[in-house]
């Protein structure tokens, strides 16, 4: 399945009554369709909570738009497994009520439908309603991994909504989340950050006479790193830095490119990259 979404997180101002409006996040990946290394389906999910749910004119309202991928075939069913349950858990840790983190849909529609029941009957005349919006689905396919992309956005009150892009590859063999230690060569940390924050300042317009800080972003002690959300699309690494994750909400978020052919020194050859060492 090929699938054109997912390249930022647009959030759309949300009235004191209504949701308002928010554009699709768009990631499209170019070329030829890349072959299939697993099959898989996208689940759906549309639910409604609350007054709504059974009177249409109610503002009183919780609503689930839930899609993400399930693998089903063409690797062990302990690799799609532990993929498929991954792929749940990052979506349960970021849509959470209080401390506890469900471990299933069911249970997570049911918690924030009863917090939402509760406030309501508190403060009957709240009429703005709660959003749970997910997208997610397979972006890229490889012999060695798969790579996935999932957008969540949510409003449970407050000033702002709230969104995050999750980027991930699970290697085929294991069906654990590759990280950096595994795609580069020991030692790697330094030389990849130095130039990973080039690559950052050109993007963002940010001269080498001008610190990070002075331009509102506030890595540790100032200098920049690489975070772990990220995906191997296409022989590139593409880093996703959230909103809040390295500077106020006014900066929005950043999605960084370091094309791997400008790295091939980096990566290790044993690691499911290693077909790409010597490439430059």
């Amino acid at each position: 399945m090929k699938k054109a979404f997912l390249a930022a997180i647009l959030l759309g101002a949300i009235s004191s009554c209504q949701f308002g409006s928010k554009k699709e996040p768009v990631r499209e990946i170019e070329g030829e369709p890349v072959p299939k290394y697993v099959e898989y389906e996208v689940k759906k999910i549309d639910e409604k909570s609350g007054p709504c749910a059974t009177n249409e004119a109610s503002k009183q309202c919780v609503e689930f738009n839930i899609e993400y991928p399930v693998i089903t075939g063409m690797v062990p069913d302990e690799v799609s497994q532990k993929i498929n349950q991954d792929i749940q858990n990052e979506i349960f840790s970021f849509v959470m009520m209080g401390d506890s983190q469900a471990e299933t849909f069911e249970v997570l529609m049911s918690d924030l439908g009863t917090s939402y029941d509760s406030l309501i009957k508190e403060f009957e005349d709240y009429e703005s309603g709660w959003l749970v919006e997910v997208n997610g689905d397979i972006l890229y396919q490889d012999p060695e991994f798969i790579s996935i992309a999932t957008t969540i956005f949510t409003y449970t009150g407050g000033a702002h909504p709230n969104g995050q892009q999750i980027y991930r590859s699970y290697n085929l063999k294991t069906g654990e989340p590759i990280t950096l230690d595994q795609v580069m060569i020991d030692g790697y940390e330094e030389n990849l950050n130095e130039s990973a924050e080039i690559e950052f300042r050109m993007l963002k317009k940010i001269p080498p006479s001008r610190s990070l800080e002075e331009e509102g972003y506030w890595f540790e002690d100032g200098e920049f790193r690489l975070n772990n959300n990220f995906a191997i699309i296409n022989k590139s690494l593409i880093f996703y830095f959230n909103a809040y994750e390295i500077g106020p909400y006014s900066l929005g978020p950043t999605e960084l490119e370091l094309k791997l052919t400008d790295y091939a020194k980096l990566l290790n050859k044993n690691g499911v990259l290693g077909n790409l060492v010597g490439e430059e």
